[in-house]
């Protein structure tokens, strides 16, 4: 008995070691999945987190664009505002010549004004004096906003538009290499990270996102620029109308002479600017031919148009005006040459005449085309959605820098091949809202006029995450 209990004991020797060493490689595998998945979770972690930074940051770069354009736009007002100053004192500069020739020459006569209408008219009329090349100082003011306008402004928006895809892929690597620098491997000897992460747009709303617009028409830039020239009162109609208490004549009691002066700025069709400024003595008169008439005596006069602008609507002028009427009646040359009712008009179409045949033409190209959201898609944010890849060899796994070697057969660690990749998915986009609700309460749909536009990050639809599941 004793002798064959010793020898069963003997045969089972070394079993324990066995299943001793089966456990200690079981749990070496365990600890080999183990670690390789968590390196992978925290890749993927780390690959998520640098991957909406980037989406993000090329978000901004968006809204900072859109908000370039939008600052371009509310400067073209700025610069056009000026332009119509420029005109408007360009055509107040000739009108202060051309008075301070007409008192001059006595035509009308300063204590004439002065009697009829008062010691305040006849001062200004006889310290009415121009200034030396006014008229060419500012006609060169006005061409250099104009080249300002057309060849830096615009040259500046086009160049805005035409480099954001770029720009913003160029802003959302950096971002993406920044975020991962502690993990990107040296660089090998060209310099370059063979094993880096790599960016693709899955989905993209900038193409046709911002059009071109032309500026004659009713909407965008045109209106902008006509409701900032409305807050100027400098640039306000110029009309006035004093007239003396005296009868002239029994047969026109309701008449009297009136000093007229009349001048208003104008944006023509084309987008150009014009201003005419003009004052007139009215001198009641009768005859038995006429009637009651007013005879005018152009006092001053000036203008400044573009150089192909038409005359603003219902002017009247004529293409020809006679410098004196030694020669004819002034009532007589009127009914032969022109269709004016000298006793019921308000304007002052003989100094319409003088400025209009001494107009200064200005060069300028007008109105310049501007940028603004397209209209089917100004209820729409500007989004894009992108997809990182990085190949597993870069992850340090036992596939890849780990010290350990990586187990193989039946055993092999098989989450990440080395041809696989993490791959993760984000979506960004850049949205209009103003700091604060309207004073009306109304919504207010994008526009390029005003710098509203902020960044966020967005969800990823199912369609984007399944062409990022595809191989690129």
């Amino acid at each position: 008995m004793t002798t064959r209990s010793c020898a069963s004991l003997a045969d089972q020797r070394g079993q324990a070691l066995v299943l001793g060493l089966l456990m200690a490689a079981v749990g070496g595998i365990s600890l080999v999945v183990l670690y390789n998945l968590g390196q992978t979770v925290g890749a993927r972690q780390r690959l998520t987190h640098a991957a909406d930074a980037a989406a993000y940051s090329g978000a901004l770069e968006q809204a900072r664009a859109l908000n370039t354009l939008a600052y371009i736009n509310r400067t073209q007002i700025a610069h056009q505002v000026a332009m119509a100053h420029l005109v408007t004192l360009g055509a107040s500069a000739q009108y202060a010549r051309t008075m301070q020739s007409q008192r001059n020459r006595g035509n009308p006569p300063a204590g004439l004004i002065t009697m009829l209408f008062g010691p305040d008219v006849g001062m200004a009329y006889q310290s009415a004096q121009a200034v030396s090349n006014a008229e060419q100082r500012l006609a060169a003011a006005f061409g250099e906003h104009d080249r300002v306008v057309h060849q830096v402004l615009a040259a500046t928006a086009t160049s805005a538009v035409a480099g954001l895809a770029a720009s913003r892929n160029r802003i959302m690597n950096k971002v993406l290499s920044a975020n991962l620098a502690d993990d990107v491997p040296a660089p090998d000897a060209e310099g370059v990270h063979s094993r880096d992460a790599s960016l693709r747009l899955l989905a993209d709303g900038w193409p046709g996102y911002v059009g071109r617009r032309l500026a004659t028409r009713e909407a965008g830039l045109r209106p902008a620029v006509e409701q900032a020239a409305e807050r100027y009162g400098f640039l306000d109609r110029r009309s006035v109308t004093r007239r003396n208490p005296w009868m002239v004549h029994p047969l026109c009691p309701l008449h009297r002479h009136e000093l007229r002066r009349r001048g208003y700025t104008w944006l023509g069709p084309d987008g150009r600017w014009g201003a005419l400024d003009t004052q007139s003595y009215h001198a009641l008169r009768f005859n038995r031919w006429r009637g009651c008439y007013f005879r005018e005596y152009a006092m001053g006069w000036g203008t400044v148009q573009g150089q192909k602008i038409k005359a603003p609507a219902g002017l009247e002028y004529v293409d020809e005006p006679p410098l004196d009427f030694s020669d004819q009646d002034f009532w007589r040359w009127v009914e032969l040459s022109t269709n004016w009712d000298l006793l019921n008009d308000i304007s002052n179409p003989m100094a319409n005449s003088y400025a209009m045949a001494a107009a200064q033409r200005w060069p300028g190209r007008g109105l310049p085309a501007y940028r603004d959201v397209a209209l089917p898609r100004g209820a729409d944010p500007l989004r894009f959605a992108v997809a990182v890849r990085r190949a597993s060899a870069s992850l340090k796994t036992t596939d890849a820098e780990s010290a350990v070697r990586a187990p193989v057969g039946r055993f092999r660690y098989a989450s990440l091949a080395p041809e696989d990749a993490v791959t993760v998915t984000s979506a960004a986009e850049t949205y209009f809202a103003r700091p604060e609700p309207r004073a009306d309460g109304r919504d207010e749909l994008a526009t390029l006029f005003r710098p509203y536009w902020q960044a966020r990050l967005s969800a990823v639809t199912a369609g984007e995450a399944a062409r990022a599941r595809r191989s690129p």
